[in-house]
């Protein structure tokens, strides 16, 4: 959406106050400066008795860090459409149930799919951290940024480059 106040609102409070600092916080051995430069977001509808999407099969994302936020009214009933994720290390699924208002954030690289949703419509929007031309880290820093290197918008930070047009897709 090209809509200035949106673009403000996406940049400036979604992903520069709260998705960057709390991947940093959270996944800080993953995520630092030269993985979370840039950003992507887009929606996805999963309807149930169509010919359309029902289900996403196990992937993994092309980003540090995905922000998958369910945006249906409370009181729009639909059921299924469950989410798991694969534990990298036993290869074990753990099934979330993901409800209207609720989000999730996750590594990219954690593999994971949508199961077939079998009444109603659910929409999200997913938001995509990554590096410079899609770059990101697989493997673990030697250290971790401050706080204050975590908490810092990039508006103020110098060495933060330039929005660099490339997109995964």
């Amino acid at each position: 959406l090209a809509i200035p106040a949106f673009q403000d609102f996406y940049q400036k409070l979604l992903m520069d106050t709260f998705m960057r600092p709390l991947g940093r916080l959270f996944y800080p051995d993953y995520i630092q400066r030269a993985d979370d430069s840039q950003t992507f977001g887009f929606t996805i509808a999963w309807q149930a008795g169509t010919n359309t999407d029902k289900n996403i099969h196990q992937h993994s994302d092309a980003s540090a860090l995905t922000l998958n936020i369910n945006v249906n009214d409370p009181q729009e009933d639909f059921e299924g459409s469950s989410l798991y994720f694969v534990d990298q290390q036993t290869g074990k699924k753990h099934v979330v149930h993901f409800k209207p208002g609720e989000a999730i954030m996750h590594r990219g690289s954690v593999p994971h799919a949508s199961l077939p949703i079998t009444k109603g419509e659910r929409r999200n929007m997913v938001l995509w951290l990554y590096g410079e031309q899609g770059q990101y880290s697989h493997f673990p820093y030697p250290s971790r940024m401050s706080a204050q290197e975590r908490w810092k918008k990039p508006a103020e930070d110098e060495a933060l480059p330039p929005k660099d047009n490339w997109s995964p897709f």
